[in-house]
Formats: structure tokens, sequence, C-alpha cells
């Protein structure tokens, strides 16, 4: 499932880049196997979040 969610943030950044063709069927084969494992589907808030949390020193 960690494969779906990072095609899903390349299909958003492809998106981004206006490359919508590529970016639309990664975020289709993504978005399929995230529903059917009842996964909630990142953003781009979501992978800048993970990226924030991994930095902190505890």
């Amino acid at each position: 499932m960690a494969w779906a969610q990072l095609e899903r943030l390349y299909g958003l950044v492809l998106i981004h880049v206006q490359r919508e063709v590529e970016g639309t069927f990664a975020l289709e084969r993504a978005d399929a196997v995230l529903d059917a494992a009842g996964a909630a589907r990142p953003d781009l808030g979501w992978l800048v979040q993970a990226t924030s949390l991994e930095s902190r020193e505890w």
C-alpha cells in the first residue's frame, strides 16, 4: 500500500507541473488500491506534514 501512497503523491506532482494525463492515470491506479484497502488518500499537505515530523528533534 505504501507504493500506492507514493504513486498518488507522484500523480499530484505531475498534475502540478502540467503533466495532467500521466498524473491522472497515476491517481486512478493509486486511488483504486487505497480505496480497496480503506486507506486515506494522501495529498501534498500530507507530504509536508510527514516531512516536518521527521525533522523534529525529540
